[in-house]
């Protein structure tokens, strides 16, 4: 009871704060209003976390990515190195207990360096939901971000919303938690193989090519990206994390992104590894030359001979709407 009315107490002055942060971001775009300071951004965002780390002091309930980045951070905007070396962002979960149940919604927020004059990258974690219910909480929170004002501070309306709205869900997460029995169901099994084909008009952001790394091996799912101009990102595995897969990466910031083709198969009980055609997930450069900015191009000559070596020649045409040619071929 103690921790509620601190809570309360505690939300009046960080709603003060945020009108403070919020009035202080709008006077900074208006200052450069097509290349909002970067380094403002990330004092902003420190100062945010400061605040939602005193309201979640536990080390269970908020959990940082990279404990390193907050410092790397720090120095950065206190101007001990230049942004340009600055390789870490600010990432970290948080623990959502809904009232009288056994299990939790993770929360996990991403932000981008010109976070708050973008939208955070925030999805949750629920295993224990089912794909269908778990799909439509995601689908929620994300339309409630895109409904909030452009480039105001919103982490904890987030964790304000998401408290507010499980309600919504908790039929089926008392189910989930079998409260009188103390158990939680066994997970529906997912017999479906799924590959997905992915095309981006591009893939330049370290981050964004951290994320497709990182997310398939959380997933456990294997593939494989191309950055440059065009991206392209093949994953495979079972449907659920692959579907997980494309929900996170889908809400990014892209200028172009699609499914290009999508295989679908039943394996029943069979083992999954005979269907994969990618033994892990990785990144691949194929001599990568540059352009005009940041624009660099790959060999799709030799994209086209990767393919055909995992028997994927065919998707070269769906990507392109030309046959594929390999690097020995003479014109």
């Amino acid at each position: 009871m103690l921790r509620y009315v601190f809570l309360e107490l505690f939300t009046r002055l960080l709603m003060k704060a945020y009108t403070y942060m919020s009035h202080k971001l709008e006077h900074v775009m208006e200052l450069n209003e097509e290349n909002p300071d970067v380094l403002e951004m990330l004092r902003l965002q420190l100062s945010e976390f400061e605040m939602l780390q005193s309201m979640y002091p536990a080390d269970s309930e908020i959990r940082v990515d990279d404990k390193t980045a907050i410092a790397s951070i720090q120095n950065c905007v206190n101007g001990h190195f230049s942004y340009e070396y600055l390789h870490s962002r600010l990432g970290f979960s948080l623990q959502i207990f809904p009232e009288n149940c056994k299990t939790c919604v993770e929360l996990v927020c991403q932000l981008p360096h010109e976070y708050p004059a973008v939208h955070p990258v925030v999805f949750t974690r629920a295993p224990n939901l089912s794909r269908a219910t778990h799909s439509k909480l995601n689908e929620a929170l994300h339309d409630f971000i895109l409904g909030l004002p452009e480039g105001e501070i919103c982490l904890y309306s987030v964790i304000q919303w998401l408290q507010e709205n499980l309600g919504q869900y908790q039929g089926e997460i008392d189910a989930v938690c079998d409260i009188n029995k103390g158990a939680l169901p066994k997970q529906e099994e997912d017999t479906v193989f799924t590959r997905l084909w992915i095309y981006s008009h591009h893939i330049y952001s370290k981050f964004k090519r951290r994320d497709i790394i990182d997310w398939a091996e959380e997933l456990k799912l294997s593939g494989f990206s191309l950055p440059g101009k065009p991206g392209v990102v093949c994953v495979e595995g079972y449907s659920r994390p692959v579907e997980e897969y494309w929900h996170r990466l889908r809400r990014l910031n892209w200028k172009k992104i699609a499914v290009k083709e999508k295989e679908v198969q039943d394996i029943g009980d069979d083992d999954i590894n005979k269907y994969r055609k990618f033994h892990c997930f990785e990144e691949k450069v194929f001599d990568a030359r540059g352009g005009k900015g940041r624009e660099y191009h790959m060999d799709l000559g030799k994209l086209y001979e990767f393919l055909e070596q995992h028997q994927s020649g065919h998707i070269f045409h769906t990507y392109f709407g030309v046959e594929g040619r390999n690097t020995t071929q003479t014109s």
